[in-house]
């Protein structure tokens, strides 16, 4: 039997945080909103897409920052190089590209004046240019936007001058997670989920496995590993300069579920890819501001879940979710990973729900504070890292 560690030991490892109740203002206040705008979402790096998603020379693909008031367009160049460009037309403000995804081919066209674009963000065509006034095309391309990759992610900082690279952002997760062999992953499944929440009640809400015996006591409430009480004990808890990790452990006696065991039966193929940076058997990255990472353990492969808030006003969310999985390599080992993603699918259901009504409660500011346990460690230093770039309390 794998032992679970005792009460309070997070708070004994990190003596430096405080444990006293956090504000729940700024979950429903919009001055805090407009302040995150300004002095998070605009300043920070922040994870956009995959590589996947732009798997060609020449392909591009477009995320919208509501957050920010920005439509971003990511391209990989007919040289590799992947770069960020804002969608915005030169000649008159208008957006480029209204497509989600796709190729440049011989360019790409703003729709209201056809002004022609390469996939370096070059201004390359311009009908009736010889009617403009000192024109340079070359002074005139698409705004560029400050990108790096890192393990596939592409991420860009809206800063013109970023305070620190990429690989310094991240800090301790490079150290934990390089080497792990994302790109021997594909994407089984992409979801987005429009709701009535704060990006951080629905960021929260994810962020610890206090409530799984409770909120999804049919699904995966016994999965993870519990103490004498029925209550749940994370295995790690990691605090890095920005980000947090949490990790837990499976019960060893798990029981499968009769379609589980016929999956394993007639699954023929070789075992899948492992990763070997797990700490247990459930890791939990959020990469601060609102991009989270989950490494799990599989009995045959391991797989990766992504998740996105996207904020889009105070009151309204997106939550993104991306499912990757080694390709399958039997039938058996493909219908184990569908009947995954249904499984997690109606988990994050109940989640939804729970995000909304979460936000319900708080609007009534019936309650000032949030309450947070041990077991909620990597909450409260969100918190924290959130009200360390905002200030909104710098002054009070």
């Amino acid at each position: 039997m794998k032992t679970l560690m005792r009460n309070k030991q997070w708070a004994e490892k990190y003596p430096g945080l405080s444990t006293s109740p956090v504000p729940a203002e700024p979950c429903i206040s919009p001055e805090y909103y407009q302040l995150e705008r300004d002095r998070v979402f605009r300043r920070t790096w922040i994870n956009v897409c995959q590589i996947g998603d732009i798997p060609q020379p020449g392909d591009f693909f477009v995320r919208d920052l509501a957050v920010c008031n920005a439509s971003l367009l990511i391209m990989r160049g007919t040289d590799g190089e992947v770069r960020s460009f804002h969608n915005v037309c030169s000649h008159r403000g208008n957006v480029v590209v209204t497509r989600e995804k796709g190729a440049c081919g011989p360019g790409l066209f703003c729709p209201f004046h056809n002004w022609q674009y390469n996939d370096k963000g070059e201004l390359i065509g311009v009908p009736d240019e010889e009617n403009f006034f000192d024109l340079d095309k070359s002074r005139n391309g698409l705004t560029p936007v400050t990108t790096d990759v890192w393990h596939g992610f592409v991420f860009v900082n809206l800063d013109p001058e970023p305070a620190e690279s990429l690989r310094d952002y991240l800090g301790g997760v490079t150290d934990q997670l390089d080497g792990a062999p994302f790109e021997q992953l594909k994407l089984l499944q992409t979801y987005k989920v429009e709701e009535r929440t704060n990006w951080k009640i629905a960021l929260d809400a994810q962020n610890e496995v206090y409530h799984l015996p409770f909120q999804h006591p049919r699904l995966i409430g016994h999965t993870f590993l519990l103490n004498e009480k029925k209550h749940t004990r994370i295995l790690e808890a990691k605090l890095y300069e920005r980000h947090t990790l949490w990790s837990c452990e499976f019960v060893p006696d798990y029981q499968l579920s009769p379609l589980e065991s016929l999956l394993g039966k007639i699954d023929t193929g070789a075992e899948g890819v492992r990763i070997p940076q797990l700490i247990g058997e459930f890791d939990f990255y959020v990469l601060f501001p609102n991009t989270v990472i989950i490494l799990f353990r599989g009995p045959l492969e391991d797989g990766v879940v992504t998740y996105n808030f996207w904020p889009l006003a105070v009151d309204r969310t997106i939550w993104e979710i991306r499912y990757y999985f080694p390709e399958a390599e039997s039938v058996g080992r493909r219908i184990g990973q569908e009947f995954f993603k249904c499984l997690i699918r109606d988990v994050q259901q109940e989640d939804s729900v729970a995000h909304e009504a979460l936000y319900r409660g708080l609007l009534s500011r019936a309650k000032t504070h949030l309450q947070f346990q041990d077991e909620e460690i990597t909450i409260r230093y969100f918190h924290k890292v959130l009200e360390d770039h905002v200030g909104f309390y710098a002054n009070t």
